[in-house]
């Protein structure tokens, strides 16, 4: 019995010119997936906005050619896809979007897409985002109803506007009702991460996830090769806290990911013609 994949790991793609977020290239974290007995890997490296962003569509291109000689070298699948994170209006005003971090084009090609957030991440402006850092920083001691309101349903509006596959780190640096956001995920087959690095809920939250039957995905959220496929913080919150190894969708088992039938689902919703 294990963990059969690592969806949440971080490459030199996650960089800022020079100055690298994470160490280790595709290929080091393939043969460190396959020395750690995993059969499946992603790299979600940061949305084009982030501080550490990737930078571009034409470096999301060589990321995902980079998985794809990566995984004809170990064996091991390999999703190519990004970290994107909430816009802070997205709650807000509901004639904006909830993802602006990688371009239409780009979302069109991720073979598995994490959802979460991430301050001061540039959407729209970084100062807008520092505002909305602050408040949520200052409302974790006061806790402000509309803002978790705000934030609450920014996440169900991400969920219902991407092919998000999984919400990272739910709750981490911003304050929501994670519970309801962990039940709308599930009842939309998206999964809630137990992060390896983070804690990010507490017992209580976890109690009222399980017991509404919500899936978890434990992932690593790897920033060097030796750290992936390894979850202690995820590992002793299954322990502690009594979550069943049955609502741990890569337990001993390969998770099935929404985002290629979102896709299509949307297409076909709004008209267009589907290939096959």
């Amino acid at each position: 019995m294990a963990f059969l994949g690592d969806y949440h790991t971080h490459t030199t793609f996650s960089r800022r010119g020079a100055k690298k977020h994470a160490v280790g290239s595709v290929l080091d974290n393939a043969f460190a997936a396959k020395k750690a007995g995993l059969t499946e890997l992603a790299i979600t490296d940061h949305g084009f906005c982030h501080y550490y962003g990737i930078d571009g569509e034409g470096a999301f291109a060589k990321l995902k050619e980079a998985c794809k000689q990566a995984e004809a070298l170990t064996g091991v699948k390999i999703y190519a896809g990004l970290e994107n994170n909430l816009d802070q209006r997205s709650g807000k005003n509901k004639d904006l979007p909830a993802l602006m971090e990688c371009t239409p084009e780009t979302l069109e090609k991720l073979e598995i897409v994490q959802g979460g957030y991430h301050a001061m991440v540039g959407t729209p402006t970084i100062f807008r985002n520092m505002l909305f850092w602050t408040r949520n920083v200052i409302f974790k001691f006061w806790p402000s109803k509309k803002l978790i309101a705000r934030n609450t349903e920014a996440y169900k509006r991400a969920i219902d506007e991407y092919p998000i596959d999984f919400i990272g780190h739910l709750n981490r640096g911003i304050i929501a009702d994670a519970v309801e956001v962990a039940k709308y995920a599930h009842e939309r087959g998206v999964y809630i991460e137990l992060n390896g690095r983070h804690k990010s809920l507490n017992k209580k939250q976890i109690k009222k996830m399980v017991e509404a039957g919500v899936q978890f995905i434990c992932n690593s959220d790897a920033h060097k090769p030796e750290s992936v496929g390894k979850m202690p913080v995820a590992v002793k919150m299954i322990k502690k806290y009594g979550i069943p190894y049955s609502q741990i969708a890569n337990w001993d088992k390969l998770p099935e990911f929404r985002s290629q039938s979102f896709q299509v689902a949307r297409r076909q919703k709004n008209g267009e013609v589907i290939d096959g």
